[in-house]
């Protein structure tokens, strides 16, 4: 699976903390196509990002402002978590 993430996008992912050795190296290690930033990983990657945004914004240890643009991501990666991210 890869998703295209902005430069924002990128940099608030940078910034949540604790993550896997997997999900750090796929954030990390984004590459470049047609000059875009891409995420690439399998789908239980992405799953263990999903959990760790959701915690970010549940418990609080993003700043407020960074909400919609990790919400943006989530989107990104499965529509349908935006029915559960946060609780």
């Amino acid at each position: 699976m890869k998703i295209v993430i902005s430069d924002e996008e990128q940099g608030v992912l940078i910034d949540i903390r604790g993550m896997p050795e997997r999900v750090y190296s796929m954030v990390y290690a984004f590459h470049q196509e047609n000059s875009k930033n891409v995420l690439e990983g399998d789908d239980d990657d992405f799953d263990e990002l999903l959990r760790l945004i959701s915690e970010e914004i549940g418990e609080g240890l993003c700043l407020k402002k960074n909400v919609p643009i990790l919400l943006g991501v989530c989107k990104k990666i499965d529509p349908e978590s935006l029915n559960w991210i946060g609780q």
